[in-house]
């Protein structure tokens, strides 16, 4: 069941917020309506930070908040509503006022932290075991690999064959290792110059990675053998591990 939020009122505590952030030196649009006074959105950037930052909320309680590279973070033209590179979006949704304020209050935190890296999707069926059934997607970045859980749909589109689909496996995306880890505990991030040894493995059916960082730290992560994972992690992983790497 769902239920109309007072929109008036979050207004009055979105302009709350704002006079906060313009004293902390942030860049804000205000408080911005639609000409149907269906929803109300507010942008948020600051010279310091690597997105810019957009939330929306509507009559009926769905909050959108959306990362956007800020200008010269990712080196291209490519352009959306506000002409810049969506990095991330996420969907809320808010019961009350003050779980409005506490969404902005997130966001604002969130998008200080926030880093955009650009990453490739090797694998969209990974897993952190053989007792983990949920696959994920498994992003190699600069500095090192990050497992993001997906869902039970997902993996059901996976056991089915499709794996990584057509799209361009590069993409920009919006790094918050405290968020990502917080999110759920299959989620990973493996920093390269943590590890001390690696194995690749490969099967008929499935493949993976196990790791052991230099605290005693271990890994592991399979994904099906059809993804292009275990090739292009021994590209990555054999100049930076040499000999330690087992593949």
């Amino acid at each position: 069941m769902t239920h109309d939020m007072d929109l008036n009122g979050a207004a009055a505590r979105l302009e709350a917020h704002i006079r906060g952030w313009r004293a902390d030196g942030l860049w804000t649009s205000g408080a911005r309506w639609t000409p149907d006074g269906s929803h109300l959105a507010v942008q948020v950037a600051s010279a310091s930070w690597q997105v810019w930052l957009h939330v929306e909320l509507r009559r009926g309680g769905r909050a959108s908040l959306f990362f956007f590279a800020s200008a010269g973070t990712t080196g291209t033209e490519e352009s959306t509503d506000l002409g810049r590179t969506q990095v991330a979006q996420e969907r809320r949704r808010i019961e009350s006022l003050d779980a409005w304020s506490a969404l902005l209050d997130e966001a604002v935190h969130r998008a200080s932290r926030t880093h955009v890296r650009q990453a490739r999707l090797v694998a969209a069926s990974c897993t952190t075991g053989w007792l983990d059934w949920i696959h994920g997607e498994l992003w190699l970045l600069p500095e090192g690999l990050l497992r993001i859980r997906s869902g039970f749909m997902d993996t059901v589109a996976n056991s089915s064959g499709s794996g990584l689909t057509a799209r361009d496996p590069y993409r920009f995306i919006a790094h918050d290792p405290e968020t990502v880890l917080a999110a759920h505990p299959t989620n990973r991030l493996i920093p390269f110059a943590d590890m001390a040894r690696a194995r690749l493995h490969g099967g008929v059916t499935t493949s993976g990675l196990e790791v052991t960082m230099t605290d005693g730290t271990r890994h592991k992560l399979l994904w099906m053998s059809s993804e292009p994972a275990r090739r292009l992690l021994r590209e990555r992983l054999l100049p930076l591990l040499g000999t330690r790497l087992d593949h």
